[in-house]
């Protein structure tokens, strides 16, 4: 074949070719036999976790029923003067720990305590012992008055509140002439608590039980 001849079908063949090129194919039957030949992931299946009505209703009621628990505890109740609390508390107005009023009587401790804080549990009188000073405190926020008094030299501590806002621990009970006292003891303190014409009492020093109850049983209102 010559070179002329061997043009002219390089040419023939480029028209052939370029008019192929401007022709549609359709590669749906090809793109389909490869996908049906590629392995498909098995499919997930969505579980939907329903929670019977029911269920949802008790866990409400019970939410409820918490929320009700704390706001009543928190808010309302008689309060509990744990031992170690009012270990505490005398510590606390033996040492000067606390800001007190100098006072030498009841009546004087009274008026204070009243014009400090209106309405104020009042401080019974206690003869045989010597006031020295007065405080207001709060347990659970429970008010609570407190005279610091000396028996026979020895530091005692009163605290005086309604019957009503404070709870008896659950201490050993010593009957006297009738009275019932909760007995205690913290270290070297001992702790008596008693009620009296609606009235909390707690005696703490550091004096036998027997001691306490006996200058509890001089408190007159």
């Amino acid at each position: 074949m010559s070179d002329e001849d061997q043009d002219l079908l390089a040419t023939a063949v480029s028209a052939r070719l370029a008019r192929l090129g401007n022709m549609p194919v359709d590669t749906s039957r090809v793109d389909k036999m490869v996908r049906q030949q590629i392995p498909q992931p098995p499919k997930q299946r969505r579980v939907w976790f329903a929670r019977p009505v029911r269920a949802v209703a008790a866990s409400l009621l019970l939410m409820s029923a918490i929320a009700a628990a704390i706001v009543l505890s928190t808010s309302g109740g008689p309060a509990l003067a744990d031992s170690a609390q009012m270990a505490q508390v005398y510590q606390d107005i033996v040492s000067g720990r606390v800001a007190v009023m100098q006072v030498d009587s009841i009546e004087a401790a009274n008026r204070m305590l009243n014009s400090q804080s209106p309405g104020a549990p009042s401080l019974p009188r206690v003869p045989e012992s010597h006031v020295m000073a007065c405080c207001m405190k709060s347990v659970h926020n429970k008010k609570m008055a407190c005279v610091l008094l000396k028996n026979e030299g020895v530091p005692v501590t009163l605290a005086v509140a309604s019957a009503s806002d404070m709870k008896m621990p659950t201490s050993p009970v010593v009957t006297r002439k009738g009275v019932d006292y909760r007995v205690q003891r913290v270290g070297e303190l001992s702790m008596v608590m008693t009620e009296r014409d609606g009235k909390w009492l707690c005696l703490i020093g550091q004096l036998p039980a027997e001691r306490l109850m006996d200058v509890a049983a001089q408190v007159q209102f």
